[in-house]
């Protein structure tokens, strides 16, 4: 029988801070990336929570990510700005994206914030949450490193590419985040720690044939989700991405997975909407959408009707109080990671 081990947000919080702060993070920046981590393993993402801890220390080290990097404002014009993230921290860079996103919604009405030569940024539903907070619709765009195929190909030319929009109610958001591949990069290396295999609608390997293997997965291509319709919308976002805010495209990025010294120079995209009719009354609207949805009759083997995020949000509210429960193959990560870095031991149970 397999033994699910518990560690509590704080502690799992602690060490992260702990570790980042030994290969050169400050205090600050470390707490920010920190929080950002655990607030994935919160919702139970854990493909973006302490799973990335090794990855991001090996970028640090390899000179892939720049701890408390220079960023700094490339140019801005009414309602738009650009954000040079200098390799830093993507969850560092985003706290400043959408933080300047708010201010331009107040002053226009709408906001466009682009974010180039960055890393990966963690859960989009995070910073675009931070936007309803705000009383604005959130929408969070970004490419990755090259692992997913277009349709018809077996290249990995597309990033997951995710999209991140939350709409503001009187009580949780309601936030779409998803990758537009079949599967987050980060549950296929989850599967290949945990010694697990994945679904054969995940992944192909290097011949362009569907794999079960997360290791031939890794070494071939992921696929976009809904065939052609997700590798369109992927594509979409590329250009978004890459050639409107003149970020690197996917396919000119080598991931800091394949090469910890890697400077990936992705892009992110930060827009921001103020509802068109008085913010109460579309708050009033929305919240009636998630009462007609939320109280719909379930269908066959559906005990109840969920909205986008509602699964994560209640989730997060769970984990908090009994702690997180910790996905395969990861104490055995953080322990390497205690050993490497010096840090005191995750304390888990």
């Amino acid at each position: 029988m397999t033994v699910t081990k518990i560690v509590h947000a704080d502690e799992l919080r602690r060490f992260a801070s702990d570790a980042l702060q030994a290969v050169g993070c400050s205090p600050e920046e470390a707490g920010a990336v920190s929080d950002a981590l655990v607030d994935a393993d919160l919702r139970g993402l854990h493909s973006h929570g302490a799973l990335r801890l090794p990855v991001y220390l090996a970028g640090v080290r390899g000179g892939g990510i720049v701890p408390d990097a220079p960023m700094r404002w490339l140019d801005e014009d009414g309602a738009t700005a650009r954000l040079s993230a200098a390799s830093g921290f993507g969850q560092i860079a985003m706290q400043l994206a959408t933080d300047r996103a708010i201010e331009l919604v107040g002053i226009h009405g709408a906001a466009s914030v682009g974010v180039v030569h960055s890393t990966h940024f963690g859960i989009g539903a995070r910073w675009a949450e931070r936007l309803t907070a705000a009383g604005a619709i959130g929408i969070i765009v970004s490419n990755t490193g090259p692992c997913v195929a277009p349709f018809g190909s077996r290249e990995a030319l597309l990033g997951t590419n995710p999209i991140a929009i939350a709409i503001p109610t009187s009580g949780s958001p309601i936030v779409l985040d998803m990758a537009t591949s079949e599967a987050a990069y980060g549950r296929i290396v989850g599967a290949k720690l945990a010694g697990e295999t994945i679904p054969d609608t995940w992944a192909v390997d290097a011949d362009g044939q569907p794999t079960t293997d997360p290791v031939a997965a890794l070494g071939g291509a992921l696929l976009p989700f809904g065939a052609h319709k997700g590798s369109g919308i992927a594509t979409v976002l590329e250009a978004l991405i890459g050639a409107m805010t003149g970020a690197n495209f996917s396919h000119e990025v080598t991931d800091i997975w394949t090469d910890p010294s890697s400077q990936m120079g992705t892009g992110h995209l930060v827009l921001a909407l103020r509802p068109l009719i008085p913010a109460e009354q579309a708050m009033s609207r929305a919240d009636g959408l998630v009462h007609t949805i939320g109280t719909s009759s379930p269908a066959a083997n559906h005990d109840r009707v969920l909205l986008p995020g509602q699964r994560e949000h209640e989730r997060a509210a769970g984990s908090a109080d009994r702690g997180i429960e910790m996905p395969g193959g990861l104490e055995e990560q953080l322990l390497q990671v205690a050993e490497e870095t010096g840090v005191a031991q995750l304390q888990v149970h």
